[in-house]
């Protein structure tokens, strides 16, 4: 039997996780980044570019965590000095199962569901994929996210 919101109890990591999105636009993967955010304990999404609000089909597929999860709009961002990688599929992207943490400070960027991740963060950071078995060349964005939060908690 499935366990009521009462009866759960979520664990905690030490981890200061950024989810960076490079112009993500559709309102279904925006929603689906604040639930993951809320699910793995994300410390910070930004939005950069893009969208510049949340639309009531983001917030329904948030299912309330945009009440609770830390996230802001941006058209400027430094980058602090965390673990940055990119999450995408590149001639010299490099399996995320290889991905070893080397602090408690990481960040994700994830990128536009047609377009990817930019070039100019292509070039500064590291590319992580996920291997994939099938036919298809890529999957939806929040199924990757999915993937590398997972990996990063586990």
């Amino acid at each position: 039997m499935q366990s009521t919101h009462a009866e759960f109890k979520s664990e905690r990591h030490d981890l200061d996780i950024v989810v960076f999105c490079d112009a993500l636009e559709s309102p279904a993967n925006i929603g689906g980044v604040l639930r993951l955010a809320d699910a793995f304990g994300v410390s910070q999404v930004v939005f950069f570019e893009g969208v510049s609000s949340l639309s009531t089909r983001s917030k329904s597929v948030s299912r309330g965590t945009q009440k609770i999860v830390n996230y802001s709009f941006l058209s400027d961002y430094q980058f602090d000095e965390r673990e940055w990688f990119c999450l995408e599929l590149t001639s010299s992207s490099i399996p995320l199962k290889q991905y070893k943490l080397k602090s408690n400070k990481v960040g994700v960027i994830i990128g536009n569901e047609n377009k990817g991740v930019r070039d100019l963060f292509l070039k500064r950071f590291c590319s992580y994929h996920i291997n994939m078995f099938g036919n298809n060349s890529s999957m939806n964005v929040i199924n990757a996210l999915t993937g590398a939060l997972f990996h990063l908690t586990n």
